[in-house]
């Protein structure tokens, strides 16, 4: 029997040398060995995100990292301009509210993207905002961000650009220093091959300034103490031992390939899942479609649901649904880290054509 094949957008699948370094014995974190591999991360990291700043690597998910942007760099009133059009972009959003920060909320019609001129018009209605907050890739509804052209406004205006980079890092193209990125928030179980775990925030020195400003509660979350020890390899807290050792041998992989021939492999793979998608008659849901799944829309009345679940019973290919208003409406199809080969897109691809003619869709012989 086949093994599942994942093509969620997270998590995704994990290689078998990084699983096999996340299975070796337990080592205490306070000792030379486990420094000199978290030395060999930190650096590695920065090569990922194309960043000479230091990245800061804490045990949570990825909703760790954006609240962890949030109590380091601001303080309660602060203004701040969320540009969100899915439902993590409203996660960012709703963590800076939660502290108390004075959100101006602009939303797109889901599927659509915000552009810089848009971006421009929200600090110019607001010219005291500290922050710009976006998404790279919205995974709930597949739509990539113009993040470099975004960075040229926030740098003209004077404000912070955090971006979430949770699904979007090693899949579509991401610079952070050179585009001019204030703050890119990460995690683990997407585009760099790990299991779920792990949350990564890497800051510029404009960024940095902030946070002896910042007045917002922090404890393990802090910047300022994660900062001073990781200039000794350390850090403040007991890390994810194992999942660093993952971190250590998939950044390795990443970095063989190279992250240029990555994203490529992941803007190449994308084609040929949308071209298919195309061929069959169906439609994309996204209007700036992301390197790192594909949003297919589901024509009346066939439901998603139903399609995810042949795909999964029958074939142990797993895709995902739509999320809130998106539910029985979109199916996507993730390609993405370890999983984005032509093997799996092709071994998807003939999954889902399979669940859509058992819904009742017609399929043409020559596809």
């Amino acid at each position: 029997m086949k093994e599942f094949l994942l093509l969620t957008p997270g998590p995704t699948s994990v290689p078998a040398r990084v699983l096999e370094k996340t299975a070796l014995p337990m080592i205490h974190h306070r000792t030379k060995e486990f420094q000199g591999i978290l030395e060999r991360v930190n650096a590695n990291l920065q090569k990922i995100f194309l960043t000479r700043h230091p990245v800061m690597t804490f045990a949570a998910s990825g909703t760790g990292a954006m609240e962890a942007s949030i109590t380091n760099l601001f303080s309660k009133g602060d203004t701040a301009l969320s540009f969100s059009a899915g439902k993590w972009g409203e996660r960012y959003r709703d963590i800076a509210r939660a502290y108390g920060l004075d959100v101006k909320s602009f939303e797109k019609t889901y599927g659509e993207a915000f552009t810089p001129r848009e971006i421009e018009a929200g600090l110019k209605q607001h010219p005291g905002a500290r922050a710009v907050i976006v998404t790279l890739c919205e995974t709930s509804t597949a739509v990539l961000h113009p993040v470099e052209a975004i960075a040229k406004v926030t740098q003209k205006h004077g404000a912070l650009l955090l971006v979430d980079a949770i699904s979007g890092l090693g899949c579509d193209p991401l610079k952070m220093d050179e585009w001019g990125v204030d703050v890119v928030v990460a995690g683990s179980q997407k585009g760099l091959m790990l299991p779920p775990g792990l949350a990564f925030v890497a800051l510029n020195e404009r960024a940095s300034a902030k946070i002896t400003a910042s007045n917002l509660p922090k404890y393990y979350f802090n910047f300022t103490e994660t900062l001073k020890m990781m200039k000794k390899n350390d850090t403040p807290f007991t890390p994810a031992v194992s999942l660093i050792r993952g971190l250590d041998e998939a950044l390795v992989m990443l970095l063989e390939e190279g992250i240029e021939k990555v994203w490529r492999r992941h803007a190449e793979t994308a084609a040929w899942v949308k071209s298919k998608v195309a061929s069959l008659g169906l439609k994309l849901f996204s209007k700036a479609p992301t390197n790192a799944l594909t949003a297919i829309e589901m024509p009346n009345p066939i439901d998603s649901g139903a399609v995810i679940k042949v795909m999964r019973d029958e074939h142990r290919v797993v895709m995902a649904d739509g999320q809130g208003e998106l539910k029985g409406r979109i199916v996507r199809f993730a390609h993405m880290g370890a999983a984005c080969t032509p093997a799996d897109a092709r071994r998807g691809f003939e999954a889902f054509t399979d669940a859509m003619a058992k819904a009742g869709f017609k399929i043409e012989a020559a596809v």
